[in-house]
């Protein structure tokens, strides 16, 4: 009898102890189960993160705005004299003189702005030309094709009109006293840039326009507004800086590039306004120039007036108009007799 109990309780202890084990070994799953859904979780945490930042970056790529390059390499300067054709018009006017004029237009607007300005104020300089890239259809109109050899771009600009200044120099004439450069949306009172330059002297370096400040510490032309240099000016750039590129560097900005250029060498925007502090340069449209909409205190150096106290009446210049706009301003100042 007591050996049979003694059986049964080692048999309990035995059943009690595989209990015991069996018990242990559950806990030991669980921990193993919860251990690998952390390890799993982890995995899909950094998936999600992976994936985000690739999309955030490929977004970036795609729709973030790209730093504007030059397509021009002025190491090919060297091949564009070959390219140039001067029309039969061009070869005609005159190498000496008070004002010459050169305008910078393009292909596509040849039948548009182009014409206007033939048809208009060009002409009343004593040199007047439209550089451009292709060959007009009419050859009675003066032009050349400078830029043959410069891709046709905004970001190009800067290094049409370092050519263009050096061409104007060394091969058409460095005997006049004043030389405009204007865009083909701008309209020019050349008797009233005339007047103003008459009390100038063209052996002083002078760098002429209407003033904005961004960029550059003593502030820049701005191109559309047409800007002048004297004789003295265009024989520095042409002789010195075209040659340097640390004094002259390269820029995706046509007006910034040639004032930092002749910054280099002491030249300097000059105040061109008017006794009333009106501008004779205008860089604006007369609408914008009238209303205030586009003369920003962080980009203009010098404050506008509004309303009709804006325009001075013995202005130059004014952009940014259209072909028929350029003809209405010739028509109102040229084709009209107050009875």
């Amino acid at each position: 009898m007591k050996n049979k109990k003694r059986i049964m309780v080692q048999c309990m202890t035995f059943l009690c102890k595989v209990n015991e084990n069996y018990n242990i070994y559950n806990e030991e799953w669980d921990q193993q189960k919860i251990s690998k859904k952390r390890k799993n979780l982890c995995c899909i945490l950094a998936a999600i993160l992976f994936g985000t930042l690739a999309l955030i970056i490929i977004l970036n790529c795609l729709f973030s705005p790209k730093t504007p390059k030059a397509s021009y390499d002025r190491k090919n300067d060297f091949t564009l004299m070959d390219k140039i054709y001067i029309s039969d018009a061009a070869q005609k006017l005159p190498k000496k003189g008070k004002l010459f004029c050169w305008v910078q237009t393009s292909k596509i607007y040849h039948d548009t702005r182009s014409l206007a300005i033939n048809e208009t104020w060009i002409h009343r300089c004593d040199h007047g030309q439209l550089f451009t890239s292709e060959k007009f259809n009419d050859s009675r109109i003066p032009y050349s094709t400078v830029f043959a050899g410069i891709p046709d771009d905004y970001y190009n600009l800067f290094f049409k009109s370092r050519f263009a200044f050096h061409y104007i120099h060394n091969h058409i004439s460095a005997d006049f006293d004043w030389y405009l450069k204007a865009d083909d949306d701008t309209f020019v009172i050349v008797e009233n840039l005339q007047k103003y330059l008459a009390h100038l002297n063209p052996d002083e370096p002078h760098y002429l326009g209407y003033v904005l400040k961004p960029y550059l510490k003593n502030g820049y032309n701005a191109g559309g507004a047409g800007y002048v240099l004297s004789r003295a000016a265009l024989k520095l750039f042409a002789e010195h800086l075209y040659y340097n590129e640390s004094a002259c560097p390269d820029d995706i900005y046509e007006d910034v590039g040639i004032a930092r250029c002749l910054a280099s060498a002491g030249i300097y925007p000059e105040d061109t306004r008017n006794s009333k502090g009106q501008n004779r340069f205008n860089t604006f449209s007369p609408s914008n120039t009238f209303h205030q909409l586009k003369a920003n205190i962080e980009w203009v150096k010098y404050k506008e007036n509004m309303g009709y106290d804006a325009f001075a009446n013995d202005l130059i210049s004014f952009h940014h108009l259209t072909p028929d706009e350029i003809r209405l301003f010739d028509i109102l100042l040229y084709r009209t007799k107050i009875a």
